[in-house]
């Protein structure tokens, strides 16, 4: 071995040492994946009378996600649901969840959830901290995220999240069926969110 080939070596190490210091940091903006209403919904289940379990309904919900759809960058969730479309099967029963005894749409017409920050669970998988608003009360929750999957629609790229959390009503003044009349329906509320949208930019993963 000569001497000149040590001094070569060590040059095309510390030139690619250099290179990649030196190599940008690839920035990829987030796609705004606006909710097509007709595939957006929010599941909710109470216990009626310590009984059977009782699954209604947010039909139509509203809002965008923002996301680069990297597998471990945390999106951003706007949604809004209208009380209005709050859907049991009973046209009695949804207009009694629209009175004051429950959501009290003619005081407060939405619930609304803004995420503030999330922490990678795995790939396309988050746990997604925000601000829930509900029957004029805000309070932060934490909420277990998936993306579902990406697809071509018509219109263009489609994005699909499924989310679930449970909430307290009373923690938002929703008591009725709480305390008077005591037990009529349970306080603990589980929520399963699917989203669907058309997406604006970003790049697929």
């Amino acid at each position: 071995m000569t001497l000149a080939q040590p001094r070569i070596r060590f040059a095309v190490l510390l030139a690619a040492s250099l290179g990649i210091a030196a190599a940008p940091e690839v920035k990829v903006d987030p796609a705004t994946i606006t909710l097509d209403p007709v595939h957006s919904v929010a599941l909710f289940r109470i216990q009626h009378l310590e009984a059977g379990l009782f699954w209604g309904r947010f039909k139509a919900l509203e809002g965008t996600v923002k996301w680069t759809m990297e597998p471990t960058a945390a999106p951003v969730f706007d949604i809004t649901a209208k009380i209005s479309n709050a859907d049991t099967g009973s046209e009695k029963l949804d207009g009694n969840l629209q009175g004051p005894n429950f959501f009290n749409a003619k005081e407060f017409p939405t619930i609304t959830f803004k995420s503030t920050g999330a922490t990678a669970a795995g790939d396309r998988h988050w746990m997604v901290k925000g601000d829930l608003t509900l029957h004029g009360v805000t309070k932060p929750v934490e909420v277990d995220c998936v993306a579902t999957g990406i697809g071509n629609g018509p219109a263009g790229m489609k994005v699909g999240f499924e989310c679930n959390l449970t909430i307290k009503r009373s923690d938002f003044g929703m008591k009725w069926g709480v305390e008077k009349p005591a037990k009529a329906l349970g306080d603990e509320v589980k929520l399963i969110i699917a989203l669907e949208g058309d997406a604006v930019g970003g790049k697929p993963q």
